[in-house]
């Protein structure tokens, strides 16, 4: 029935897409919290009209002031086909029945990986910028980035100190992550990666968080708020007790989600943070 009533939608408005070596697309719609900040950042306000319900929410997007100026979608087939786009940015955990729905009545997707480190998001900036006809706003974006990013690690603290990241449920991560290429650049060790772990869903305990007794524990500011089972280990006692608040730093969740040049911004808290205990302050 969907699929019937999508067809019908294809012959009411029409061809959507044109085929390989297409033109500048006109009628982006991003489907995906990070293409959405980045096509955001990218594009020219006329070319993108949509992106998702996600870039709306003030607990995991950064651009919600500018999401404003665009039709929300909820990454839905049949809405997306009533506005007729010549693109469609995706992630690649985007729903594949929207995904194959859209490709088989001709709409062009191009899916994003979530980014894995500095290199990947060096990469999705300059892949979007192409795919936009935006080369040389994506290349500039990419030089600010960089030279942020330089500027940031000449800054670190000479004594890298060690710290984990911790999350709900005692989640942590290591290498392989952009969290763990993040807490580097602000010039500490990231203690994952220094016990072989790699990936963002290793199971740490409290006790062995404990034992290992890194200089600092990291967790989200979004995941720290009201009550839920999986957020109690963030309130536990022992953890209070031992990582006392010169030893426990928040971030701002919002930055650590998507990869993009605001992802310097959230290197730079983190180091601020950092050199501020180690001051005292």
């Amino acid at each position: 029935m969907v699929r019937t009533l999508l067809i019908f939608a294809l012959i009411v408005f029409g061809g959507l897409v044109p085929g390989p070596g297409f033109a500048r697309p006109n009628r982006v719609v991003s489907i995906n919290l990070c293409t959405d900040q980045l096509a955001m950042m990218v594009a020219d306000p006329q070319q993108l009209i949509s992106v998702s319900k996600l870039a709306f929410d003030p607990n995991t997007s950064v651009m919600v002031k500018q999401a404003k100026r665009y039709k929300k979608n909820h990454a839905r087939a049949e809405e997306i086909i009533r506005l007729q786009p010549d693109l469609v940015l995706a992630g690649i955990y985007t729903s594949k029945n929207t995904i194959n729905l859209l490709q088989s009545l001709g709409v062009r997707v191009e899916q994003f990986a979530p980014d894995s480190g500095f290199e990947a998001i060096r990469k999705n900036i300059t892949r979007i910028g192409e795919l936009l006809g935006q080369e040389t706003r994506a290349n500039r974006m990419l030089k600010d980035f960089d030279n942020k990013l330089a500027a940031l690690r000449k800054n670190a603290p000479k004594e890298h100190k060690v710290l984990a990241s911790y999350e709900p449920s005692s989640y942590t991560g290591g290498a392989g992550t952009l969290a763990n290429e993040m807490i580097k650049a602000a010039g500490l060790r990231h203690m994952g990666e220094e016990l072989g772990f790699h990936g963002s869903s290793v199971k740490l305990s409290l006790e062995a968080l404990i034992r290992e007794n890194p200089d600092y524990v990291m967790t989200w500011s979004q995941w720290t708020g009201g009550p839920a089972r999986a957020t109690q280990i963030l309130h536990h006692p022992a953890l209070d007790e031992w990582f006392g608040p010169d030893r426990r730093v928040t971030v701002d969740t919002r930055y650590w989600i998507c990869g993009g040049p605001f992802t310097v911004d959230a290197v730079a808290d983190l180091q601020k943070q950092i050199v501020q205990r180690e001051r005292g302050n």
